[in-house]
């Protein structure tokens, strides 16, 4: 698991996991862009934040 967040880090641009920000995350399913707080992916959306 620290692989692969090391390497989700890398190919945002950042040198480190904690250098992730809020902006570089998406969610792949709607409960889960829920639940984070997240767009869901390949859209702006947040679930629960309104709008459409």
């Amino acid at each position: 698991l620290t692989l692969e967040a090391q390497t989700i880090a890398r190919a945002c641009g950042k040198n480190h996991l904690h250098n992730l920000e809020p902006e570089d995350l998406c969610a792949l399913s709607i409960e889960a862009a829920a639940m984070a707080g997240v767009p869901l992916a390949g859209t702006n959306w947040v679930p629960g934040q309104g709008g459409f």
